[in-house]
């Protein structure tokens, strides 16, 4: 279905997401920082990313904000527990495509994703690869 990398710095959360999208059949690259995004990301190519805003090393709108400075199109979906009533406008002039607050819609996001892999030329296949914590090796 769709390739994904999933940008999320706490470990239970990280390793529940992915194996819940790894169900739903998608390919998933999972990591817990910014800096090991952008190492996925020059390694692989995706066609979605799922990021967390409150991140380590950078924040989320930095690291989408990198990722767009290098040209890439790729569509973008900002998560967080913590949005407020601005949050959207930031999201998007930071350069993600959508946001969604933490617990995140899973049916809507599924009907996303869904779509994503309904458009030609996605990847099939439906792996975990992680890169991260050694606690974040074993998803």
């Amino acid at each position: 279905m769709c390739s994904i990398l999933l940008v999320e710095d706490h470990d239970d959360t990280r390793q529940a997401f992915a194996g819940l999208l790894q169900s739903w059949g998608h390919e998933v690259f999972a990591s817990d920082s910014t800096a090991r995004g952008l190492a996925l990301l020059d390694k692989n190519e995706v066609d979605v990313i799922l990021s967390d805003i409150g991140l380590p090393d950078k924040d989320g709108y930095a690291f989408i904000a990198q990722v767009r400075e290098k040209g890439s199109k790729v569509m973008a979906i900002a998560m967080s527990a913590y949005f407020t009533a601005g949050d959207g406008s930031r999201c998007r002039e930071a350069g993600f495509d959508m946001y969604y607050p933490k617990p995140v819609d899973l049916l809507s996001l599924q009907i996303v994703l869904g779509r994503m892999s309904s458009r030609p030329g996605r990847k099939r296949s439906a792996a975990v690869k992680t890169e991260g914590s050694p606690s974040s090796q074993a998803a």
